[in-house]
């Protein structure tokens, strides 16, 4: 595949607004967004976007078909991770697990998940990444953080959990589904989702870059957790009249 195109809008979008590149982009679509399947992308047209009139502010935004990456990495099955989120605020720590309160209001906030791939969504990753990195490789020499992990079949995706596009969640869990937003309805289940069954829906926010490094973040904008259920022991001592014998 030849290196994907850069085009830059400066000239349309001032750097200085805070509303997400792929809004602006929906803006007269917002009723709906569509979401195709992983499978479904043609990566053939991917493109990034520069955003911003000097290299301090610019940011980079990938495109597929003109429009920003967002797709159903579980159109079939289900996938799962194995550790679940971290809620006691040792690895990141958002306002919510005690952290410092964001300066500016409605600044998103979130946490990380670990998801194990299936062989097509860590083909489909890695080709999406190495596109993106040889289109950068034409912005700027900065080195690429990979975005999967092959060795491990996993890739961490943003769950936003507080501030302004808080990722849209759903819990199975005894039988019912259960919808809501945030760390309050998350935490009222009392688990921190370890091995939990996993559906999602990502989007690539932009090209992040900091201190000549530079990579693709995933952010899930839909999460279907379906907690595992815990067996519950056989009570040993059920039949009461033996236990009140002599």
């Amino acid at each position: 595949m030849s290196a994907a195109a850069c085009s830059n809008s400066a000239s349309n979008i001032s750097p200085s607004d805070d509303l997400e590149y792929d809004d602006m982009a929906q803006a007269n679509k917002r009723a709906k967004i569509d979401v195709s399947s992983f499978d479904q992308l043609n990566l053939e047209q991917l493109t990034l976007t520069q955003v911003g009139k000097t290299k301090k502010d610019q940011k980079i935004y990938v495109n597929i078909d003109k429009l920003p990456v967002r797709t159903n990495l579980t159109p079939n099955d289900w996938i799962f991770t194995r550790f679940g989120f971290d809620f006691t605020g040792t690895y990141e720590k958002p306002s919510f697990l005690g952290g410092k309160v964001p300066d500016r209001k409605g600044c998103p906030e979130s946490l990380s998940l670990r998801v194990t791939l299936n062989p097509a969504q860590l083909e489909f990753l890695q080709k999406l990444d190495e596109a993106t990195q040889t289109a950068y490789a034409e912005i700027s020499p900065g080195k690429w953080n990979p975005l999967v992990s092959p060795e491990h079949q996993q890739c961490k995706v943003s769950v936003v959990l507080a501030g302004d596009g808080m990722t849209h969640l759903t819990v199975v869990k005894d039988g019912a589904v259960h919808k809501g937003l945030g760390f309050d309805f998350l935490k009222t289940f009392d688990c921190n989702f370890s091995s939990a069954m996993v559906k999602m829906v990502v989007r690539i926010r932009k090209v992040w870059q900091h201190t000549g490094k530079a990579g693709l973040s995933l952010e899930a904008t839909q999460l279907v957790l379906k907690p595992r259920e815990r067996p519950v022991e056989e009570d040993a001592f059920a039949d009461t009249d033996a236990l009140l014998a002599d």
